[in-house]
């Protein structure tokens, strides 16, 4: 009963945020539901896998938004060339067709 419980309320949960037009990563919720996916949400989900270490590791703050293949990065970077690094990046993601920054400049 308690496993049925939390599986319903992870699904509530990566229902809720399908919803709200972005996916937030759960590390136990990235197990229930990967392959139900929409196009956009799998993109955003690729973006957050290999934007987050970049990200981590040059100290910038990313938020990926994505609808109908179109990306936008918003946050913050310390430097010009870690956000064109970022959006280079989001490029290559399979699925993107374009990627537009909306990052600022903010040293650390």
């Amino acid at each position: 009963m308690k496993r049925s419980g939390l599986l319903l309320f992870l699904l509530l949960s990566l229902q809720g945020a399908m919803a709200a037009g972005s996916l937030v990563l759960d590390p136990i919720a990235e197990h229930v539901a990967v392959t139900h996916l929409s196009a956009d949400e799998k993109i955003a989900w690729e973006l957050n896998e290999v934007l987050k270490p970049l990200a981590d590791g040059s100290g910038s703050v990313v938020h990926p938004w994505v609808k109908a293949g179109m990306v936008r990065l918003q946050g913050s970077s310390p430097s010009r060339d870690a956000i064109r690094h970022l959006l280079e990046v989001a490029a290559n993601v399979p699925g993107v067709r374009e990627v537009r920054s909306e990052m600022s400049i903010r040293p650390i």
